[in-house]
């Protein structure tokens, strides 16, 4: 068990990465929009793009920043995992999307904060609005956790 309280502390911003329109590749936004308010955490929507928010980031000068994302983990659907940028492959990239490892690396020079991915397996990455249920029941709980500030988190993957 990783306990997110041990991992977090100080200024801590939650950026959500994903497309609302791509089922449950939603499951960043979601989550940022359902923390919206919570007095523990800054959010920041980040849509599908990481990379374009770093500055955005930088500026709220956070001690740790969660990127929240659905990631393949080969977990089981809804499953939530806190990753360290060294635990994601090092990816490729495009000239038009960076790796979230780079990009979570870079965030982690420029800001100096603790940068750890919080993903959650997604069960259907497809044209739908709507989430799965497992990875909404995931939001669900995190929601509890971060208004509770009992930041606990089990890690599946």
């Amino acid at each position: 068990m990783n306990a997110l309280s041990d991992r977090i502390a100080g200024n801590v911003l939650v950026a959500g990465v994903g497309c609302p329109g791509r089922g449950d590749d939603g499951f960043g936004p979601a989550l940022v929009h359902r923390l919206a308010g919570v007095a523990s955490v800054k959010t920041l929507d980040c849509g599908d793009r990481l990379e374009d928010f770093t500055a955005d980031i930088a500026e709220q000068h956070p001690d740790t920043v969660l990127v929240a994302d659905a990631v393949d983990m080969g977990a089981s659907p809804g499953d939530v995992a806190l990753l360290e940028a060294e635990d994601l492959p090092l990816g490729v990239g495009d000239t038009h999307r960076a790796p979230l490892r780079a990009v979570m690396e870079y965030l982690r020079e420029r800001t100096g904060a603790t940068v750890l991915l919080l993903g959650v397996q997604p069960a259907r990455i497809t044209n739908a609005q709507t989430l799965s249920p497992q990875v909404a029941s995931s939001i669900d709980l995190l929601e509890t956790v971060f208004r509770g500030g009992h930041l606990a988190v089990e890690r599946e993957a």
